[in-house]
């Protein structure tokens, strides 16, 4: 299987992704979808075989997706030991909180100056839908579209990465949360004056706005943690 992907490089145009590439990029991206959703729970050891089963890949994008997110902390590698779901700690939540609240605050400012006024409508319009939605999944798949579709608007490659993979560790851990302990109602996120803020160009606003989210939700999930002994 792996020769086949060599050949099927060889074939590639300028500038298009290898089949390779493709199937690693599918890999990472489904086995980041069952990490971060807790599929797979903190912990739990990986075999290369069933993910190759499961994924439907070969050995190849199965290493290179374990690789990727092992560098993004949500597979840990101990060696002569194998491969593992990294756990999540008290510690590591109070880490990942202390460095969301710098980036979202400094993605909220770059976007108010650098988003197209279409991006802000659409901005101000998933901030609408997920203050009415009262059903729990949707309204965690609105926040990411509506946190991914700030990171955009800052025109930073490098903060959009690592504001996603920090993004990433922090739903990871409500996702967990939810699972162990009754949490509380949190489907009622309001967005809005954020959105209007970044729509008016208001950057102190905006930063402010955003901080208090991170440090609300992110203290709750701390609060969870420490309650539970988790």
């Amino acid at each position: 299987m792996c020769s086949a992907y060599v050949a099927d490089n060889s074939e590639t145009g300028p500038g298009e992704p290898s089949v390779s590439s493709l199937l690693s990029e599918s890999a990472t991206a489904a086995l980041r979808s069952r990490l971060v959703r807790v599929e797979i729970m903190p912990g739990e050891r990986l075999s290369e075989p069933e993910l190759r089963a499961s994924l439907g890949v070969g050995t190849s994008p199965v290493r290179e997706a374990i690789r990727r997110l092992e560098f993004e902390k949500l597979i840990v590698i101990y060696p002569r030991s194998g491969t593992f779901a990294t756990d999540i700690a008290l510690k590591d939540s109070r880490s990942v909180m202390e460095l969301r609240l710098q980036l979202e605050g400094l993605a909220a400012s770059l976007a108010c100056g650098r988003g197209s006024r279409a991006e802000k409508e659409q901005l101000i319009a998933i901030a609408e839908r997920q203050f009415e939605t009262d059903d729990l999944q949707q309204c965690i798949d609105l926040d990411a579209a509506f946190h991914h579709g700030i990171y955009r608007m800052t025109r930073n490659d490098y903060l959009t990465t690592t504001a996603e993979i920090h993004f990433n560790l922090a739903l990871r851990q409500w996702y967990f949360c939810s699972k162990v302990v009754q949490t509380p109602d949190w489907t009622g996120v309001d967005h809005r004056p954020l959105a209007e803020a970044i729509a008016r160009g208001d950057a102190e606003s905006a930063g402010r706005h955003i901080r208090e989210h991170v440090l609300h939700d992110s203290q709750q999930v701390v609060d969870i943690l420490t309650n539970y002994g988790l």
